[in-house]
């Protein structure tokens, strides 16, 4: 009997010690998931993401001719559509007659003021020849009239060089007049050459629209969304398809706030997309969220809307952290995809050499 009672107690008390075993492995256990997770944060809620161009042109007109089709992946510089041109054509040629025109009328103004300063010249030189005369007249006056009192010299004489230097001083005072208007004449080339300087611009501005009849690829990319057949009529700023930039994607991730303590810029990523959960994508966290808007936040006419009933559990915010992925499997990339980001801090980006 006592054997019995004895080996009962041994079970009893073993069994307490594998209780408290479990207990003690599970909490050890939890503590080494909570430890890992607060190292290596996860989100289950992440997207592939690229940057999407709307493809659209610059000047209005029919699309003549589209040069890709949906899902075409095309390189920069490649020739997507053009805009009929001949309306451009011709813009272009009339502002390159115009701008003939006034070049023209420039040189013929070059022309104009080049005689009148030849002409100014000569009223110069005119005006030399006077002033030359007319201190000759005066001095030969100044000479006669004190020999006139002494009788070597007539009053007729004397009264002929007082008329010759009165001549000289009228002729000196015409030419000075002569000059004055032939200086005033003078132009400037300053309108004419504005005009050229116009019809230069409009020339450049057709060509530009001319060129712009022709749109290209702004870089290598994907197109997506491609549903205008070529006869339609665009106008500037229409979209007619869009362009994924393959060079340039990313994971957005969205992180619980209660995560992004333990994230920072730098850090090592690995991305799995859900496609091929078995293929780990590397990548580096290069933005953080930093403001998210809550669906609850609505007023009208500036007061706030609040609920009757509140709901009183606190359920922490997901913010969205960037993760800019290096070398992605093409096949895999995809606008929307959805993806798994684990974040292993920047030790373990140094440490394997990823990048």
């Amino acid at each position: 009997m006592d054997d019995l009672v004895g080996s009962g107690m041994m079970r009893a008390v073993l069994g307490k010690l594998i209780g408290y075993g479990v207990f003690i492995a599970t909490a050890v256990l939890i503590y080494l998931a909570w430890s890992l997770g607060a190292a290596n944060p996860r989100s289950d809620v992440a997207e592939i993401e690229a940057p999407v161009v709307q493809i659209s042109s610059t000047v209005p007109g029919r699309v003549v001719a589209i040069s890709v089709a949906n899902n075409d992946a095309v390189k920069k510089g490649d020739v997507l559509f053009q805009i009929d041109p001949e309306p451009y054509q011709l813009r272009l040629a009339q502002a390159q007659a115009e701008l003939r025109a006034t070049q023209s009328e420039l040189v013929q103004g070059q022309r104009n003021i080049a005689t009148e300063q030849a002409n100014a010249e000569v009223a110069q030189k005119q005006i030399e020849r006077a002033q030359f005369n007319a201190d000759l007249a005066r001095q030969t006056l100044e000479r006669l009239e004190p020999l006139l009192e002494r009788g070597f010299v007539t009053a007729q004489q004397v009264d002929q060089a007082r008329t010759a230097y009165n001549d000289a001083l009228v002729s000196l005072d015409q030419a000075l007049q002569q000059s004055q208007g032939a200086t005033q004449i003078i132009g400037t080339l300053d309108t004419r050459q504005a005009q050229v300087d116009t019809a230069a611009a409009t020339v450049a501005l057709a060509q530009r629209d001319l060129d712009n009849t022709v749109i290209r690829a702004p870089f290598d990319g994907i197109v997506t969304g491609l549903t205008m057949p070529a006869g339609e009529y665009v106008v500037t700023g229409q979209t007619v398809f869009a362009m994924i930039d393959t060079s340039k994607w990313e994971a957005v991730a969205f992180f619980r706030e209660t995560e992004l303590p333990n994230i920072a810029l730098g850090d090592a990523a690995e991305v799995f997309v859900m496609a091929d959960t078995r293929q780990p994508i590397r990548g580096t966290v290069v933005a953080i969220g930093w403001g998210v808007r809550s669906a609850d936040a609505a007023t009208i006419l500036g007061l706030p809307i609040v609920s009757n009933s509140l709901n009183w559990v606190k359920v922490a915010k997901r913010f969205p952290v960037y993760v800019e992925l290096h070398a992605p499997p093409p096949d895999l990339m995809r606008v929307g995809a959805s993806a798994v980001v684990v974040l292993h801090g920047a030790e373990a980006d140094h440490g394997d050499g990823a990048h």
